[in-house]
């Protein structure tokens, strides 16, 4: 894959140019045919933008081959999880979505801790995020679990003890869906009153306080 720079911070937008050779498993892209794509950096979650599908000029005959010769070769219904794979790769931009959550301590998760309930608020902040940032096609528990250093298992274990008072979870534990309540969101403003960066952050990022897969 083809990107345009290496910067990806903030408001920043790349380009991409995807081709046959980048077909792994998660997309396929037939011979004479590029997909490009523009992405943005919002608050962590990689927006796909724009996507085209081109041929490439054939120098034998110089003619371009048709995009139905290969359409029914062409699968790209995971081009959002193989380009977060991609962006997220070390050895590519190595974007950290997580990098725009709150700097926030929620180790008591981990060593088994009773957490307070701006601990909880916190959490569920957590969840909501990952549901926006992680694609629709991939488990969004897997790196909510490696972020905080525990199983998947026991995030479901989490979200299903996390109060109702602090955030109402819709569906079931395995569907993507909730929202904080007022309360959780008033625990996280105390919390951050003295830290204008977190404070700003909780208000402008349109990914911290809920989830629909209704938009």
């Amino acid at each position: 894959m083809d990107i345009s720079s290496k910067n990806f911070d903030l408001d920043e937008s790349l380009d991409l140019v995807i081709s046959s050779t980048d077909s792994d498993g998660l997309i396929n892209i037939p011979n004479k045919i590029l997909i490009k794509c523009l992405i943005t950096n919002n608050y962590g979650k990689i927006l796909i933008n724009n996507i085209s599908i081109e041929t490439i000029i054939d120098d034998l005959s110089l003619k371009q081959k048709s995009i139905s010769d290969n359409l029914e070769q062409l699968d790209i219904k995971n081009i959002d999880r193989y380009i977060f794979k991609q962006i997220t790769n070390p050895a590519q931009i190595n974007h950290d979505s997580y990098k725009y959550f709150f700097t926030y301590d929620l180790s008591m998760f981990e060593k088994g801790r009773r957490p307070s309930e701006t601990d909880w608020a916190v959490f569920a902040s957590l969840y909501c995020f990952s549901c926006h940032i992680v694609p629709k096609s991939m488990n969004v528990f897997l790196p909510l679990a490696k972020f905080l250093r525990i199983s998947e298992e026991n995030i479901k274990k989490f979200i299903k003890k996390t109060p109702e008072k602090v955030y109402r979870k819709s569906g079931s534990v395995d569907e993507r869906g909730g929202d904080l309540s007022l309360y959780g969101e008033d625990l996280i403003k105390r919390y951050f009153e003295n830290n204008i960066e977190m404070l700003r952050l909780f208000e402008k990022s349109p990914y911290l306080k809920f989830y629909s897969e209704l938009g």
